[in-house]
């Protein structure tokens, strides 16, 4: 079964899992295959400002805009601080598709 753990929370792509837990998040497969890269990283709070920061993204530049979420997350756990105009600049993504957090 594919998943990640963060802290006491689980990322899959298995909703099947959702009735399990409170704690499941369901993801799409390309962002699971992205988390797991990291795992042995990220704590909650990184995955929780990668959301909140890829919405913000969303907002601020349109949704045809895709982003380059690995680079977004090596920034966040080596714990570089950056505007979003920042990402913005420098995350675009370059034939990378778009993740989905649902």
């Amino acid at each position: 079964m594919s998943l990640v753990k963060i802290e006491d929370h689980i990322f899959t792509t298995h909703e099947s899992l959702l009735k399990e837990e409170p704690q499941i998040h369901l993801v799409g497969k390309n962002c699971l295959k992205i988390l797991k890269e990291f795992e042995d990283r990220l704590t909650l709070k990184s995955i929780n400002e990668w959301m909140l920061l890829s919405r913000a993204l969303d907002q601020t530049c349109g949704f045809e805009t895709s982003w380059d979420d690995r680079k977004i997350l090596k920034e966040l756990v080596s714990g570089q601080e950056h505007p979003v105009s920042w990402y913005a600049h420098n995350c675009k993504a370059t034939n990378v598709s778009k993740l989905s957090t649902s």
